[in-house]
């Protein structure tokens, strides 16, 4: 019983997490429901106020040396003057009835705020790169270089979110990232029934109910097909990313809607709103700069080619979606250009492009979505209903099913270059994290799904089949699966990563200023030294590891510890030949800590035991 609930509650810092996002996620709602003006979709507040705080961040934290615990204070003292706005001026800053959601979903919230990282790039990058925000409170350049971070060129809108928390509750918060992702699949989860209902003609102002409330959640989370505990319960930026790109998507939409009822004013004010949310999209990852040109462009390409839409009208919005974007965009590259040069993931020369086996990577890249049978199937709807409303956009379903398939095709068809022109033979393929990048789509085809529900049941449904009579079968379904489930959602709680962790964190508090350390894991996948290097902070003593995937596993011993100044192993596997090296016996269940001394000899100064199954 204690096991089950140590699930949910950890320590004292989980209380400090679910304060600290709740309050930053409180001033993003004040600042977005401020700048997005009146008659404005409440469900995306936050993420226009996230959009704004990010686009303060970067411009001001590369033409400034502003510190960002200074620019922090400074949102701060906006979020007070856009609260006292919204006080005068009795504006809603959230949907009706947000709190049930946040009320149903609290079993998640409080499983979230336990969760620490776990994962390989949560250490390599995720995580890594806002312990750097942290510590030195300023972006990477030539003087402040993020020694550990291999791709610190990346965009930071997703790491500000790590870094804010941090910096509110006054510790780096690792289920800060968590928190947020649920909250985002919220957020949107409540957007998407805004589409059911719209589908469904139901033409009351929205009030979000209990049985509305479920439904946002399970459409976001039980019943997205691209939901994956394993990248949403992290510090991932895949679900932030996805939720953009649904989002644009349906904005996008929104606007030729208005264009063709006329509705000028309407259309102008989602133009805005789009470009906050493309702003925002580009800042999040490298290649997300492409599914801003896709939304972009497949909004033009299904506004121009509808005879009712003025194009001058359609024309005449794109330098209010595309400004902003392109502003953040260039503001970025600037940067890395000047400060970052080759920190990033780069296109190879020509000569190196794999054109010889694309049909190889195309045969894996459809394996891997063969096997995804649900997303499959709702994406091949999709893109179906796209085509023909290609050719014959007759209905809002049929234009937001356009626009919606030219983002799903196009972003594909760019990840199979990315695996041509960028990736190494060995990751291309085998399509290397091809279903990861495909969860960038999932949330759109999640609104277009929901949408498109709405749609059949006003058509064949509506006088048969009465929906709210199944609200308290999704109410109480919402309700338990946390309980349900919560042994596979805590997988940070794996024997051997928590292992991993208790000793890094250890070994940090015996190494000195002026150690240099090696990890040798030749058994290991290499994680238990990501680890290592993650938990000795911004200590420059990390010297490199062993793993399993190391051919030559005793040269690559001799040589690691061969390096200048390395006095310290720790060895959490042994290999033929390891224990001649050290002169002393390694037993097989136990982890060791080894110093250097003068005359090169080792001797182990700590012994940890490795963890046991019941």
């Amino acid at each position: 019983m204690n096991f089950f609930i140590n699930h949910f509650f950890s320590d004292a810092g989980q209380i400090i997490a679910l304060f600290s996002i709740a309050l930053m996620w409180l001033g993003f709602s004040l600042i977005g429901s401020c700048a997005s003006g009146s008659n404005r979709l409440p469900e995306i507040d936050h993420l226009i106020g996230w959009s704004v705080v990010s686009a303060l961040f970067t411009i001001l934290g590369v033409f400034t040396s502003l510190p960002f615990s200074i620019l922090l204070t400074f949102i701060c003292a906006m979020t007070l003057v856009c609260a006292f706005i919204v006080w005068r001026g009795k504006k809603q800053f959230a949907p009706y009835g947000w709190w049930r959601i946040i009320l149903l979903g609290f079993p998640i919230l409080l499983l979230a705020a336990a969760m620490r990282g776990s994962q390989w790039d949560d250490f390599g990058h995720w995580l890594l790169i806002p312990l750097y925000l942290v510590e030195t409170d300023a972006f990477p350049s030539l003087e402040n270089p993020y020694t550990k971070a291999g791709l610190s060129a990346y965009p930071y809108a997703w790491h500000f979110i790590t870094l804010i928390a941090s910096r509110i509750g006054g510790q780096l918060l690792e289920s800060a990232g968590p928190l947020f992702n649920v909250l985002l699949s919220f957020g949107f989860g409540a957007l998407v029934v805004r589409l059911m209902l719209i589908g469904s003609n139901y033409q009351k102002k929205l009030r979000i109910t209990w049985g509305l409330a479920s439904l946002a959640i399970a459409a976001t989370m039980l019943l997205n097909p691209t939901f994956v505990q394993k990248i949403v319960l992290t510090a991932y930026a895949e679900t932030s990313t996805a939720v953009a790109t649904g989002t644009a998507v349906i904005l996008a939409w929104f606007i030729l809607e208005a264009l063709i009822n006329r509705e000028k004013r309407d259309a102008r004010r989602l133009a805005l709103a789009l470009g906050m949310i493309l702003a925002l999209l580009v800042n999040l990852k490298q290649a997300t700069l492409i599914l801003a040109i896709l939304v972009v462009t497949g909004m033009a390409i299904t506004g121009l080619r509808q005879r009712s839409i003025r194009k001058s009208d359609l024309i005449s919005l794109f330098p209010i979606i595309v400004v902003p974007a392109v502003i953040i965009y260039l503001t970025w590259r600037y940067h890395v250009n000047t400060e970052l040069v080759g920190q990033e993931l780069s296109i190879r020369s020509y000569d190196e492009w794999l054109l010889n086996y694309i049909p190889d990577i195309i045969s894996k890249m459809l394996s891997v979505l063969t096997k995804k049978g649900y997303y499959l199937i709702l994406s091949v709807v999709m893109v179906l209903c796209g085509i023909y409303g290609f050719f014959r956009a007759e209905k809002p379903l049929h234009r937001f099913a356009a626009i919606a398939t030219m983002v799903f095709l196009g972003y594909n068809s760019f990840l199979l270059f990315a695996y041509v022109a960028s990736f190494g033979k060995y990751d291309a393929l085998r399509a290397a994290s091809f279903w990861r990048y495909n969860m960038h789509l999932g949330m759109m085809v999640v609104a277009f799904s929901a949408y498109g529900l709405g749609v059949l049941w006003l058509q064949h449904s509506s006088k048969r089949f009465r929906l709210r009579r199944w609200a308290p079968v999704s109410i109480i379904l919402v309700s338990i699966a946390p309980f349900v489930f919560a042994e596979k959602l805590r997988f940070d709680k794996a024997p051997w990563v928590v292992y991993f962790r208790s000793v890094g964190a250890e070994v940090a508090t015996i190494v000195q200023p002026e150690d240099k350390v090696f990890v040798a894991d030749p058994r290991g996948s290499g994680e238990s030294a990501v680890i290592a290097s993650f938990e000795l902070g911004l200590h420059p003593g990390y010297s490199g590891y062993v793993s399993a995937f190391f051919p030559e596993k005793l040269e690559s011993l001799r040589s690691g510890i061969a390096q200048e100044n390395v006095n310290l192993v720790l060895l959490h596997s042994t290999h033929n030949g390891y224990a001649d090296i050290f002169g002393t016996n390694i037993p097989a269940n136990k982890s060791m800590l080894l110093r250097r001394g003068l005359d090169d000899s080792w001797r182990i100064i700590k012994r940890w035991d490795h963890p046991t199954y019941n």
